[in-house]
Order: C-alpha cells, then sequence, then structure tokens
C-alpha cells in the first residue's frame, strides 16, 4: 500500500467519527470506559483507628542484657560460665558511643513499657556485680542515662557483688533497681510459694533499702512459664524481663520482655545493628538452643552446660540452679 492510499484510509476514518460536541461526549465515554477497565481503584486513606493499631505494631525497644564491667580484667576465680557476660570497662564505653550514635532514646524498664514511650533502647544488668556500680554507672552518668540493674538479694555483700551502699547511691542517682530473685534459683523446678517467696524476698528487700517501689524483675537464666508470670503480678511487678533474644514490640507481652545478651566478645557492630533492631542470627542461634533446655529442663542444662565450660577445678560456684 502507497503512503498515498494510508493517506486516504485514514481519512475516511476520521470522517466517521462525530464532530464537534459529539465528539466531546464520545471521546469522554470512551477514555473513561478504558480507564475503567484499566486503572486500578484509588487506595482508601486508612481510618484513623487502624493508622493507631499501625503505629502500635511498629513502635519497639531493644533491652540489652549485661552483667557486669570489669576495669582491667575480670576476677580469677570467675567460672568461663559467668566470665563470658562479663564485658570491660572500654567495650562498654565503646558500646554507649555506638548507642549514642544510632540516635535511639535510652530509657530504663519502667519507662520503656508506658504506653507513649517512643522507640527506645533499655539497657538493664543481672546479678548485682560490684563492676556494673563501680564501671558501669559512672560511664553513663557522663552521658546522662539510666540503666536498670537488676539484685538478687543473697548476692548482696558477696565478694564480686554490690553493697546496700551501692544500691542506695544508685538509686539516689536515678538508676531504676529491679529483682533477679532472692536466691538465684531456677524458678521452674520451684514450687508457686517457692516462686512467690523469690520474687518478694528481694522485692521487699530492695523497697525497704532504697524507699521507693520496685516494679521491674527479671528472670534467672530466662526460665520463665505461666506459673512464673501469674507469681510475678501477683508480686505486684509491671514487668518481667525474660533472656530469650528478640525485639520487644509495644503490644507484646510485658511479661516476656525479650532481651540481647551481652558478651565479652560483642562488638562495636553488633550493637549498632541491635540498635537498627536487627537481631535475626541471635534469634536463630537461640532457637537452636532451646531444644536441649526443652528436653534436659533449665536445672539440668544449667549443669550440663558448667560441666562443659567450666574446667578450672578452682574456680567458685556463684550459685545454686
Amino acid at each position: 500500500m502507497s503512503r498515498a492510499d494510508c493517506g486516504t484510509n485514514v481519512a475516511e476514518m476520521l470522517s466517521l467519527l462525530p464532530s464537534g460536541s459529539q465528539a466531546t461526549e464520545f471521546s469522554c465515554r470512551a477514555f473513561g470506559s478504558a480507564a475503567a477497565l484499566s486503572l486500578p481503584a484509588p487506595r482508601q486513606k486508612p481510618s484513623p483507628i487502624e493508622s493507631a493499631e499501625k503505629q502500635l505494631h511498629t513502635m519497639r525497644s531493644i533491652w540489652l542484657m549485661y552483667h557486669d564491667v570489669f576495669k582491667t580484667a575480670p576476677e580469677n576465680d570467675l567460672p568461663a560460665s559467668a566470665a563470658m557476660y562479663h564485658v570491660s570497662r572500654d567495650r562498654f564505653s565503646r558500646h554507649l558511643n555506638t548507642i549514642r550514635a544510632s540516635g535511639l532514646a535510652v530509657r530504663t524498664a519502667a519507662e520503656a513499657i508506658q504506653d507513649d514511650a517512643p522507640p527506645a533502647l533499655v539497657i538493664t544488668f543481672d546479678d548485682g556485680w560490684a563492676g556494673s556500680f563501680l564501671q558501669g554507672l559512672p560511664l553513663l552518668e557522663s552521658v546522662g542515662w539510666r540503666a536498670t540493674i537488676f539484685v538478687t538479694r543473697d548476692f548482696i555483700g558477696r565478694p564480686g557483688f554490690c553493697t546496700p551502699g551501692m544500691i542506695s547511691a544508685a538509686s539516689r542517682a536515678g538508676m531504676e533497681i529491679g529483682v533477679h530473685g532472692t536466691t538465684h534459683r531456677m524458678l521452674s523446678g520451684c514450687t508457686r510459694a517457692e516462686i512467690l517467696q523469690e520474687f518478694t524476698g528481694c522485692k521487699e528487700f530492695l523497697e525497704n533499702l532504697i524507699r521507693r517501689p520496685v516494679v521491674s524483675a527479671s528472670l534467672p537464666g530466662g526460665d520463665l512459664n505461666a506459673t512464673i508470670i501469674d507469681c510475678a503480678r501477683a508480686a505486684g511487678f509491671v514487668c518481667l524481663c525474660s533472656s530469650v533474644p528478640g525485639v520487644h514490640k509495644r503490644l507484646s507481652s510485658r511479661f516476656k520482655i525479650k532481651r540481647m545478651p551481652i558478651r565479652s566478645t560483642t562488638s562495636d557492630d553488633q550493637i549498632a545493628r541491635y540498635c537498627r533492631f536487627a537481631v535475626h542470627s541471635e534469634v536463630m542461634r537461640w532457637a537452636v538452643l532451646e531444644t536441649p533446655r526443652r528436653v534436659l529442663g533449665m536445672r539440668n542444662y544449667v549443669r550440663v552446660r558448667r560441666w562443659l565450660l567450666d574446667r578450672r577445678k578452682d574456680s567458685r560456684e556463684l550459685w545454686q540452679p
């Protein structure tokens, strides 16, 4: 077909179309029908309730579980199963610098669980080691942050652990003091009455010491079940920290708070990753170890772990599971 023939055919086709206002009406109907067939429906704006629910699901916090901070080296007679969670003062200082660079707000446990709390990072210490008071707290105070220190009552005054005076001074400085049991026993092997005593024995001692309510607790060994949670509520706590790694989300239970365990080898890069709420590898590792914990039970698991790690005969036994 020649170019002239093409032009003639196009002219004939155009002559068949309506003209003037009829053409406009035809075009609008045609293009409107095509648009109705091909274009997706406009997205509806979420309701205020849906927006609030989405915000609640995305509000989250990361909780770090420290134990002790030493100046030069951990105590010589510490068993390896305990020393692996003791961090040098220099490393702890670098961790704080990394946290500050992340821009996350640092809160205590009681502050972070409030309904209107923004995304935050919570620094906690377990057991009541002296180094967490003598080395860790001055570094926290230097940057204007507060931490939550969970204390085991029967450890107070023992070699390597805090004194009543240290606890009182930390409370006056704005640190939150919490409960980490009376004797540090694994609670899943205790009766209900024994679990309550583990909570209330320490809680009452600390409240009498610092003259203020003690409302937060953490679990020795992260040992947790429904009975333990029920006893924690009965004892008057508002939150309960486990040792399960992960991110605590706003709609999660306040009595199953996840925490990231900090070891002597935890790097600055790991802390930076935790500040981004990226904890998948630690969660997977914990899931693998959960099988022997369930099979053996927490008390036997702790005994086996000690047998594997604590080979030195001169290391002291800190507590009975």
